[in-house]
Order: structure tokens, then sequence, then C-alpha cells
């Protein structure tokens, strides 16, 4: 049979059978595109994405063409359906690409998910957890939150702080440069590095005073150099966490005291630790759990650095490094990041976890060790 004899045995059958004809036909219309639908949403590179839209387009135009010529021999309105669930299939697939760009702008500074295995799958014979903290946030180095509680309650988070003075001194002056301790820095509220004016150091190892036993005045000896330079290092620091999309952070000051215009949330916090992961420095210093540092002048003394992380002590594996954190107001922080091994020959990811507001000290250190106890049971990585 000839496709014109085709198309006239069509126009010839009752407008029943017709109209039968036609629900299918939409239907499966609807079926076709919700597939390419699917792929598109899901799909993980710019070049197929392009080609299946362009898909659904050509299918598209190829059955306007043939109904269209069939409604004029036979009356039928085909096309005028085919034509709202057109439209109706465009706009919900320009609506998810604006949530897509809405997700990504949101933490630019992140690596978008490509992984087209979906990796980490949540393993759902573990129950989840629920932490004795304020606040918490588990993510992996790919931007999957693996746990929340509380991720936007603005909080002060002590110490922490000194890892976003980190980047600043990172990403501002060189690790040769020596910076000379002055009176201002050393009336800075805390004495762990016990510096007498005078006391010079580079700024890897004043670095490594401010980050292994969490030292005030070693915060106190950078913010004076920066002074020196004509530049406000908390200025730097507000800069830096809104460059990084980060807008539920603020400071005040360099070292975590309390004051109300100084506070972040867990989910700031673990994007800003993310975004840190780039500076291999940062992270051969947070790992350090015993080391000797050698000041610049020969007249003062070398400073034994023990870490005040108690969980770089512990029983735990892949420990790659953190940050402690206390003040009556914050409670007992801690920032924490770990390796989980990847099953069938993956390779190992990071995981960034975070705790805020922690009754006492020694809380933070065995929360976090059942938080990734969990995390490493939960996830298949």
């Amino acid at each position: 049979m000839s496709y014109q004899e085709f198309l006239k045995k069509i126009v010839n059958m009752e407008r029943e059978s017709l109209e039968k004809m036609r629900l299918v036909f939409i239907l499966s219309v609807t079926l076709v595109f919700g597939v390419v639908l699917q792929q598109v949403v899901f799909s993980g590179g710019g070049d197929a994405v392009a080609k299946q839209d362009e898909a659904p387009q050509k299918v598209t135009a190829s059955v306007v063409e043939i109904f269209s010529e069939e409604q004029t021999q036979g009356d039928i309105s085909v096309t005028e359906d085919l034509s709202e669930l057109t439209e109706r299939l465009q706009s919900t697939q320009e609506a998810v690409a604006t949530e897509e760009e809405e997700e990504t702008t949101d933490s630019v500074f992140l690596s978008s998910n490509t992984n087209p295995n979906f990796l980490p799958i949540r393993d759902h014979d573990v129950l989840d957890i629920t932490l004795e903290t304020a606040a918490s946030m588990v993510i992996s180095e790919d931007g999957k939150i693996l746990h929340q509680e509380n991720i936007d309650e603005k909080r002060n988070i002590a110490s922490l702080t000194k890892v976003v003075v980190a980047v600043v001194v990172l990403e501002n002056l060189d690790l040769n440069e020596i910076v000379t301790i002055n009176q201002a820095a050393i009336d800075t509220d805390g004495i762990a590095g016990r510096f007498n004016v005078g006391d010079q150091f580079g700024v890897e190892e004043l670095l490594k005073i401010m980050l292994v036993v969490s030292s005030n005045d070693s915060a106190g000896g950078f913010n004076e150099h920066f002074k020196l330079k004509g530049l406000d290092m908390v200025e730097l620091m507000n800069k830096k966490v809104e460059e990084l999309g980060l807008s539920n952070t603020h400071f005040s000051n360099y070292v975590g005291f309390d004051e109300p215009e100084h506070y972040s949330t867990a989910r700031d916090y673990a994007n800003l630790i993310l975004y840190s992961l780039k500076h291999e420095k940062l992270w051969e210093i947070l790992s350090i759990k015993d080391e000797i540092i050698k000041p610049e002048n020969e007249e003062t003394p070398d400073k034994r650095l023990i870490s005040s992380n108690k969980l770089m002590f512990g029983n735990l594996s892949g420990i790659l490094g953190g940050k402690t954190g206390y003040t009556p107001e914050a409670g007992g922080c801690l920032m924490t990041v770990f390796e989980s091994e990847g099953e069938n020959g993956r390779a190992p990811v990071k995981i960034v976890a975070v705790l805020l507001g922690a009754d006492d000290i020694n809380m933070r250190f065995s929360e976090m060790e059942r938080l990734i106890e969990w995390v490493r049971g939960a996830y298949i990585f």
C-alpha cells in the first residue's frame, strides 16, 4: 500500500476511531519526550545535551508535518494537541535548565558533578545519625551533601576562623617573607605562641604555629604584618568569602572571638574548606601532629608544636587534617577532612566534615569519630 493510499484510508475512518488513534499517538509522543527529557536532565556532558535537545525537535517537526496533512484531508485537530504538548515539554526543559543554573551559581567555586555512576550510593540499611552538636555538615569533594543538621544556622565558629586567615595569608604573602612579632601581636588575647618582641618567623613557620596549636598571637602577628603593607586582614577575609558566594558568613576579627558580627554556618564553612583544598601547603600544615619550628633569629629558641586536634592521634585511618575551635559562646567546633576508600578499585574520595556547637571540648572529637564512621558505613564510594 502506498503512502497516499494509507493516508486516504486514515481519512475515511470514522471519527471515533480517529479519536482513539489520536489519544494513543499523544501518549506515545509524551513517553518519547519523557525519556529524552530524563536523558537531558541527567546527562553529564554539554555535547550530549545539545544532541538530545536536537533530537526531540526533529521528531516534533516530522510528526507535525505528517499530521498537518492529515488534518487538511480529514479535519482532525491533532496538531493543535501536539503543539500544546510540545510547549509544555519545552517549558519543563527551560525550568529544569534554570534550576540547574541557580544551583551552580550558589557555590561557583565547586566543580560540577559529572559522575556517571551517581556515586556515592546511600546504603539505607544504615540508619541516619543524629549528633550532640548544634549544627553539622558532611560534603564530598564533588559537592554532594552526605549529612546535614541545621546547616544554615548562623553561629560563631571560634578558631576555625584561622583557616580563613591562612587562606588570605597564602593568597597575599610569599612563604619566604619574614614576620617580626611586635607588642600588639603579643597583646592578642591568648599566648599559645609564647613570643617575645622582636621574634622573627617565616610566613610558613608562623602559619604552622597559628594552625597546629591554634595560636591567637600568631594571627595577631599576621594582622600586624598586613598593616605594614597597608592592608586590612579582616577586610580581605570578608572579601574572600564574598567572592566565594558565602553570603551567611562575616568576620569582625581574625581570631574567632565571640562578637555579634562574627559568624558563619556549617554549609558556608564546609564550602570554604572545599575551596581551601586547592592550597596544598595549607593541608600539609593542617596534617601536622608534632613538629619543631625554627625561628629566623638565632636568639629565639626553637618551638615544639603538638597539634590541638586529638583526632590526629586517634585510631581512625585516612584523616588528612583539620582544625579545632572553642569559645564559651561557640562551644566546641571541629573541622576534619578525611578519605573514604572507593570500592572495586575506585580512587579514595576526600570528604569534609564540620561540627559546630558541641557542649564541651572533648565531645567534638567523639562526635566527629561517630560521624566519620557513619559516613564510611552509610555510603558506597
